[in-house]
């Protein structure tokens, strides 16, 4: 399903995990402090989606494809609870490019204004 990459806290993984079955953090899969490549060829082998803030993985998706898909969360520094409630407006959305879409790449973002 998603791995959240180091730069989302490990703490939605908790938060969301009713929601996005199989949710996991780089933490958890051991890969914390690891190398952008190592956790695309990890995302890649266990069929997961890599949900970063980080667009050094869009240089991977543009050079190597896809698997793994990507979601780009573009957003600055925000509260873990207002990451979450994006994530949780944008959950259809996430589910059909997870599974249909023939596009490796996704950008979520919010047009609220968040107050950090």
């Amino acid at each position: 399903m998603l791995l959240l990459d180091e730069n989302l806290s490990p703490r939605l993984v908790a938060r969301l995990e009713e929601v996005f079955p199989g949710i996991l953090h780089v933490l958890h899969a051991g890969l914390d402090n690891s190398p952008d490549i190592e956790i695309w060829h990890y995302a890649k082998e266990n069929q997961l989606t890599i949900v970063s803030k980080d667009k050094d993985f869009i240089e991977f998706s543009q050079q190597h494809g896809f698997p793994p898909k990507l979601i780009r969360v573009s957003v600055g520094n925000v509260r873990i609870a207002q990451l979450e409630k994006l994530l949780l407006n944008q959950r259809a959305k996430i589910l059909e490019f997870i599974k249909y879409s023939d596009s490796g790449y996704l950008t979520i973002s919010s047009t609220e204004k968040f107050i950090t």
